[in-house]
């Protein structure tokens, strides 16, 4: 059985290193003009996308390890391949970031998230299956999942139509996400403000 607290701090070194070296791709322009840095809003807006994904993965992470008693072998293994899916995230962004009207820059930055989130999917079964009296949590809702899969196909299609439309269905199914995130965190306050009266 894996220690838990070593397990949550491997994995949150690796995601700040990994939100840290996106910035790295935000290079200044020769000329300091506003067409200047106007010309660099892929890369700005393909590092704003990527870092609110990785934050928002991150909570999430953090909600379902905290559930979770026992940590058994697979969770530790699964653990690992999320974690290896998300490193990958600043070389697709920066990918697309300088190439934000191809496809396969596009293609693999989905193709990247969707590994990234079933890994992520598959380790929070598990965790709920080693720990039978945990609750469900808004990462297993179907509302939550059904949103990102669907979202997913849109954006498969668009990468091979328009790329740039496809980041922009990215940025707005998370910000869909994250909207989802605050409703269901302020409806969990009031419940347990609720029950402490």
């Amino acid at each position: 059985m894996m220690n838990k607290t070593r397990l949550e701090a491997f994995t949150d070194a690796i995601i700040a290193i990994a939100a840290t070296i996106m910035v790295l791709e935000l290079k200044a322009p020769v000329a300091i003009t506003i067409s200047a840095l106007a010309g660099q809003w892929p890369v700005f807006l393909a590092y704003i996308i990527s870092f609110f994904l990785i934050y928002i993965v991150w909570y999430s992470h953090h909600n379902i390890l905290k559930k979770a008693n026992i940590l058994s072998t697979k969770t530790y293994l699964l653990n690992g391949f999320w974690v290896f899916w998300l490193t990958l995230v600043p070389f697709v962004t920066k990918l697309i970031g300088q190439h934000p009207n191809e496809t396969i820059p596009m293609f693999l930055y989905l193709v990247i998230q969707i590994l990234w989130s079933i890994t992520f999917h598959v380790m929070d079964n598990q965790i709920l299956k080693d720990n039978p009296d945990a609750k469900k949590d808004m990462t297993t809702s179907k509302t939550v999942r059904s949103i990102l899969y669907c979202g997913f196909a849109i954006e498969l299609v668009f990468a091979f139509v328009m790329p740039i439309i496809s980041l922009i269905l990215v940025g707005i199914v998370t910000l869909i996400i994250a909207a989802n995130m605050l409703l269901s965190g302020n409806q969990m306050k009031e419940t347990h403000n609720l029950s402490n009266k």
